[in-house]
């Protein structure tokens, strides 16, 4: 589903892009508030146990897309969206197969996750370079040479592997995985 955002992305301008997440995000947080306050109950099916109490992950997905569109060239977030989108469900999925695979929800501190999850992690994010750079740009996007992908993939690695805590707290990968990624191409770009 998350590759909605990057998807559609590619077809409007920025200021579009900026507008119709904003009312998304609107929307979301409102949900978000009630949900907590226990004004209205979700599906269980679209949370994580651990977000029983705290904010959801889509939360997060919605404002990395909205700081990366809002911030990044139009290829570059669209890239980092998707190596948010695709490259953190395959590391999710491979994680659910590896013990030791969830480094943020758990209690030990500076724990990175095993090497094989970064290993699809970054896989995954390759391959989305190559893919990106090989389709039709839109008029308002620019050409990034394959090694910006890959600073891309080395980015989204860390963003996923790599738990930043603030206060003791993690941040949810979900936005620290565009963010990371997008300003790895950014820097890249310009070497």
């Amino acid at each position: 589903m998350g590759s909605i955002i990057p998807v559609g992305y590619y077809f409007v301008g920025k200021e579009t892009a900026i507008v119709l997440l904003l009312s998304a995000n609107a929307i979301l947080l409102l949900v978000e508030w009630l949900r907590l306050r226990g004004k209205i109950k979700l599906p269980q099916i679209l949370l994580r146990p651990h977000e029983e109490k705290k904010v959801a992950a889509y939360i997060y997905f919605q404002m990395g897309a909205f700081f990366s569109i809002l911030v990044f060239d139009k290829t570059i977030a669209i890239a980092a969206l998707l190596m948010l989108s695709l490259g953190d469900t395959a590391s999710g999925l491979s994680g659910a197969m590896i013990k030791g695979g969830d480094v943020r929800h758990n209690d030990a501190k500076n724990t990175v996750k095993p090497a094989p999850i970064m290993a699809v992690m970054f896989s995954v994010c390759i391959l989305i370079g190559l893919i990106l750079s090989g389709l039709p740009l839109a008029p308002d996007m620019t050409y990034l040479s394959f090694y910006v992908y890959i600073a891309g993939a080395l980015g989204a690695t860390l963003g996923d592997a790599i738990p930043l805590r603030i206060m003791g707290k993690p941040i949810d990968d979900n936005l620290m995985i565009p963010l990371l990624s997008g300003a790895f191409m950014s820097v890249a770009g310009f070497v």
